[in-house]
């Protein structure tokens, strides 16, 4: 399935080249007469989201004895809703819902969850960014 990613400014597309806009334009001369989606950009979790996540991780693991991987799949488990897909014979199978496809927000509000679950606080993000290099003389490189 062809993405793509187009800002509107004041009611028209605006795209971030001329190849984009040639791209587009060749997506809709292939797909005439048929119907396509338009869907709202919703970003994903950053890795640097996901790397603070893995910290807390170890920070719960080193007070409670259990292994961060350990407990990123029972989180998963137990915080998210399950994915279903087919299975070979056409069955529906049950799996983990995977953190890589939740929005920023989503992923933050499950790194709450965790922390009200488990009563351990969730570290402060600011000072984390700071200590990792994400933030340099206060501009942000993430």
């Amino acid at each position: 399935m062809q993405k793509f990613n187009i800002k509107i400014l004041d009611k028209k597309l605006s795209f971030n080249s001329e190849t984009h806009r040639a791209l587009f334009n060749q997506f809709l001369s292939d797909n005439e007469g048929k119907i396509i989606q338009v869907s709202k950009f919703v970003p994903i979790r950053t890795n640097q989201q996901n790397k603070f996540y893995w910290n807390f991780l170890s920070i719960i693991e080193s007070e409670t004895g259990n292994l961060a991987s350990s407990m990123h799949e029972e989180f998963r488990r137990t915080l998210l809703p399950p994915e279903w897909i087919k299975g070979i014979k056409g069955n529906d199978i049950k799996i983990p819902h995977s953190t890589t496809t939740l929005s920023k927000n989503e992923f933050g509000e499950y790194i709450d969850k965790i922390s009200a679950l488990i009563e351990i606080p969730v570290p402060d993000a600011e000072k984390w960014l700071e200590e990792n290099g994400y933030i340099s003389n206060k501009k942000r490189y993430y």
